[in-house]
């Protein structure tokens, strides 16, 4: 993972461009109800037990290919509708991720390398939305998109 975050900060002090990226993911839009949500997305499934995270509560799913990563994507709700999207990778597909991310969004915004968890944060301002990859060596390898106009990273 070392070599992950060597490109990533490479590619960040090189600069990059950013491809555009719709608002929301897959046809979820921010601020969606879910029942929105349900109807949009082919697959969705209501959550049996919620779950709170970043003052949101997770109650849709759906299985999904992220960068040729199954993986299942968490849909987040808050007063407002549709928070975030988060994104538990395999850890062992951790490193496929940030060339997907890498290669689709450019340079990451920012690289917070903490003594055992970095955030890796991608911004695409004309799109609207923010990107960030919590990475611990501890096995997790988290993704979140949200609105850029949100001012939390989804791990607060």
């Amino acid at each position: 993972m070392h070599s992950l975050l060597a490109a990533a900060a490479a590619i960040l002090a090189l600069g990059g461009s950013s491809s555009p990226f719709d608002p929301g993911w897959e046809g979820a839009a921010w601020g969606m109800t879910p029942e929105q949500v349900s109807a949009a997305l082919p697959g969705i499934r209501v959550v049996r037990r919620e779950e709170s995270l970043s003052n949101a509560r997770k109650q849709r799913v759906r299985d999904a290919l992220l960068y040729d990563i199954e993986v299942e994507a968490e849909y987040y709700f808050d007063a407002d509708g549709l928070a975030f999207i988060r994104f538990e990778v395999p850890f062992r597909r951790c490193e496929a991720l940030v060339d997907g991310l890498l290669t689709e969004h450019g340079s990451p915004t920012e690289v917070s390398d903490q003594v055992l968890l970095k955030l890796i944060t991608w911004e695409d301002p004309d799109a609207g939305n923010k990107l960030v990859l919590l990475y611990s060596t501890a096995r997790i390898c988290d993704l979140r998109i949200r609105s850029i106009e949100d001012a939390g990273n989804g791990y607060d």
